[in-house]
């Protein structure tokens, strides 16, 4: 509630109804003078940052150090005191991707500085490990047309498959563009995946939930929906380990001038036991079973991120 003056006039400015107290009881708006004072307009910004701000570090404080209690809360219908999940995820993910992908972290993709070493390292993964075949055919043709003029005069059984030929003129297209450069060709490629890698991260979260639905349907007190809950919690969690190991990180390369790896393998560690007591603590099955369940889903997880990472690496390809 602010402390503006009350209006005289009990008809809300917002939807016309006729208001009974303070507060509008159809749409909720506070009926009061719509004029403030800057001293006023500074007052209430503080209220509304350090209100969120005192939500924030009881969700946050829940979240990290009760796995799987913030889900079972809200569950329950506990959620006045707590941040919503969609409001969570959306501000938590937008720290994490902007930190990660605009600071200077040194586990950062750093091949684009002035180490001549590290760019043809990368140069030589790309064209090996993507099969490219910038090198090869795609380099004999310096347009398109070229090179479906040549599968022309070809007979149809020496001709390049659908795949290949697909292949052959993104490859074709790339050296145009960038004129054959590598290098260019690769940052440009790891820029965009970069771009995509939230995207990836929002459409794996539905299926992470599907699978927590396979595994446990049949308890039938939860729904589909509370599995996404729980999916966002558990990504949101995971977003602050890795940023917190990304700020430890970042600082040992300024003091020390290397990066720990102990801190990352600390991390992952800390993932795979948050996961286990988050499952453990919100289904609240045996740890038998539990354990059988996070094995498997730890599987189907890694699974379901191979296909993304591939997906979405040639989505990228193809936008570049």
């Amino acid at each position: 509630m602010s402390h503006l003056k009350e209006r005289t006039e009990k008809i809300c400015l917002n939807c016309g109804t006729e208001v009974a107290g303070r507060f509008c009881q159809q749409c909720g708006q506070e009926n009061v003078e719509v004029k403030e004072s800057f001293i006023q307009l500074i007052k209430h910004f503080i209220e509304d940052i350090t209100h969120f701000d005192g939500k924030l570090w009881k969700t946050l404080k829940l979240l990290l150090f009760k796995p799987g209690s913030l889900t079972h809360l809200y569950i329950q219908g506990k959620r006045a005191s707590y941040i919503h999940p969609i409001r969570m995820y959306i501000f938590v993910s937008a720290v994490f991707f902007l930190f990660m992908f605009t600071a200077d972290v040194p586990d950062k993709p750093a091949a684009f500085d002035n180490n001549k070493t590290s760019q043809k390292e990368l140069v030589t993964g790309f064209n090996e490990g993507f099969n490219l075949e910038l090198e090869n055919d795609t380099k004999k043709f310096k347009t398109i047309k070229e090179y479906e003029a040549a599968q022309k005069k070809l007979p149809e059984s020496k001709r390049d498959s659908w795949l290949d030929a697909v292949v052959k003129k993104k490859g074709i297209e790339l050296n145009e563009k960038y004129e054959g450069d590598n290098l260019k060709i690769a940052k440009a490629l790891i820029e965009e995946f970069e771009h995509n890698f939230s995207r990836m991260l929002y459409l794996s979260l539905p299926l992470f939930a599907f699978f927590l639905w396979v595994l446990y349907r049949r308890n039938k007190n939860h729904y589909f929906v509370d599995h996404l809950i729980f999916s966002i919690h558990l990504y949101c969690a995971y977003f602050i380990i890795l940023f917190a190991v990304q700020l430890v990180n970042l600082f040992t390369h300024f003091v020390f001038g290397k990066v720990f790896a102990i801190f990352s393998f600390f991390s992952l560690i800390v993932q795979f036991f948050y996961l286990y007591k988050s499952l453990r603590n919100h289904f609240n099955q045996s740890r038998k079973k539990t354990l059988l369940k996070f094995f498997i889903l730890n599987i189907l997880t890694v699974f379901l991120m191979a296909v993304l990472m591939i997906v979405f690496f040639m989505f990228s390809l193809f936008n570049i």
